[in-house]
């Protein structure tokens, strides 16, 4: 009687399945990839390990997101740590499902896997590719690279044409909408290729853009919203603190559209804004009430917010239209300072300015011109209530001016040149008790922050205290996106010029 070898020890499989579009999900693809996994585990005698199949859904192979953050990368974790044993078979239906990096890359990982003691069998030509079967066949590598290359020239041409078409309807966008998405207060009109407002949503951003004009908080909003039940924009949620935020950001509410593209860095997708398309939606808030909240919230911000150490916060305006320089971490060149209204789209120039080289020369040159400031002079670091002082003689020198003009009022005169005097006296007293304290405080900030630039420090703290003791000195930076010259003007009506 002959009898069976039980000796043998039955091998693994684990199957992977991946595809780039979750609408991929609804067609043949899961079933067609699964069933082929199935039939080859069966025909040859292998278990095929249902609790550690690998599925990637909706993950690019082209940027390497499956190996490096998919579950492909799970399963190479479980080969290194020994959950799945050396000699284990992974099942893929392709080889372009493993990878669609460049074929470097792409190879790299078929490589890796292999040398594990791997054996990746593609079940859409049984070719398989193990350290054996390479060895006995050195041109399956060759095979192997062929496809990774074929692979990749179809993803990048893949790409290249959804850019091409998202261009293409970028340039279309004044005349009609590009896409049926759009803020929650409009909706879209498909019949007309327009958009309208939502009468009632649209009043609640108006009391957003009200509240917030009127010092109430992001988190004080959403509480208040929520105590009065006013309907959040998706069935069964709460205001929150970010949502209001949101809105009372998005330059949506004057009409502007920011459109995106999405870059790859450093194996990272970021979101990349383009130029904005002024009057793409209806407009449901002023253009002056929108500057004016987003200047609030620009200077309730410290410098250095961010991932970018800000040192001209609150001070670089637009060479254009005076509007403040806001700094965007994430333009197309890297972080960059841009005009806040041409952002918002209330203005059409958009030209952002590298922040790295304009950082370098001011730290560089800010140094020498510190050094040089008379600290205690007229004008720098003036309190509150030497501003108000002074506002007041200013005033009362107006009337007077306007009383002196006509001889009628003599009485009002004499009245007016005394209260000019007792103003001035008061703005005296005040400047007296307060020169001699605010100079010494002025002087060791000075110090400090000159010793900061000596010795290049540029963290939050360091950039903050530039920050503050630039407001101090300067009333206004202004930076050419065309000659990349820095002019810092002084609050005593001199002027520098650094040069990048």
């Amino acid at each position: 009687m002959i009898q069976s070898d039980t000796s043998v020890a039955k091998r693994y499989a684990y199957s992977y399945v991946r595809f780039s579009s979750l609408e991929q999900m609804s067609g043949d693809s899961i079933r067609r990839q699964t069933a082929l996994a199935a039939s080859y585990a069966d025909e040859f005698s292998l278990i095929l390990d249902d609790r550690l199949t690998y599925r990637d859904y909706g993950i690019s192979g082209f940027r390497g997101q499956n190996s490096a953050s998919g579950h492909l990368g799970d399963f190479l974790a479980a080969v290194s740590v020994g959950i799945v044993p050396q000699g284990s078979l992974l099942l893929v239906e392709n080889l372009d499902r493993l990878s669609r990096e460049s074929a470097l890359n792409a190879q790299s990982l078929l490589t890796q896997i292999v040398l594990a003691g791997i054996t990746i069998v593609t079940l859409s030509n049984r070719r398989t590719y193990s350290i054996d079967e390479l060895r006995r066949d050195p041109m399956g590598l060759i095979y192997a690279l062929i496809n990774f290359i074929r692979a990749n020239e179809e993803s990048e041409l893949k790409s290249f044409r959804g850019k091409a078409s998202w261009s293409a309807k970028r340039a279309i966008a004044g005349s009609e909408p590009i896409t049926s998405s759009c803020p929650r207060w409009l909706e879209l009109n498909k019949n007309d290729k327009a958009f309208s407002i939502i009468p009632a949503r649209a009043e609640v951003v108006r009391d957003i853009f009200r509240l917030d004009q009127e010092g109430v908080s992001n988190t004080k909003i959403a509480e208040m919203f929520n105590r009065d039940k006013v309907p959040a924009w998706k069935p069964d949620s709460l205001w929150t603190r970010d949502k209001v935020g949101w809105i009372a950001r998005s330059s949506a509410v004057v009409g502007t559209f920011v459109p995106h593209v999405i870059e790859w860095k450093d194996g990272r997708q970021t979101r990349v804004p383009c130029p904005p398309i002024r009057g793409y939606y209806p407009a449901i808030i002023s253009v002056d009430t929108f500057h004016k909240v987003q200047i609030g919230r620009l200077t309730s911000n410290w410098a250095g917010h961010g991932s970018v150490n800000y040192i001209l916060n609150q001070l670089a305006v637009c060479e254009y239209c005076g509007s403040l320089m806001i700094v965007s971490p994430s333009a197309p060149n890297g972080p960059s300072i841009i005009c806040s209204a041409s952002v918002a789209g209330t203005a059409a120039h958009y030209a952002p300015i590298p922040y790295g080289p304009v950082d370098a020369a001011l730290r560089q040159g800010l140094s020498t011109i510190f050094s040089a400031c008379d600290i205690s002079a007229p004008g720098y670091g003036r309190s509150r209530r030497l501003s108000v002082a002074q506002n007041n003689v200013d005033r009362a020198r107006r009337e007077l001016l306007a009383v002196s003009l006509s001889p009628s009022y003599t009485d009002r005169l004499k009245e007016m040149r005394y209260t000019v005097d007792l103003l001035e006296q008061d703005l005296l007293d005040k400047a007296d008790m307060y020169q001699h304290s605010a100079t010494i405080r002025l002087e060791n900030q000075l110090s400090e922050v000159i010793e900061y630039l000596s010795i290049g420090h540029n963290d939050k703290k360091s950039s903050i205290a530039i920050n503050e003791m630039m407001r101090v000195i300067f009333a206004k930076v202004v930076v050419s996106s065309k000659t990349g010259h820095i002019d810092l003007y002084h609050k005593d009506g001199r002027a520098h010029r650094v040069v990048t």
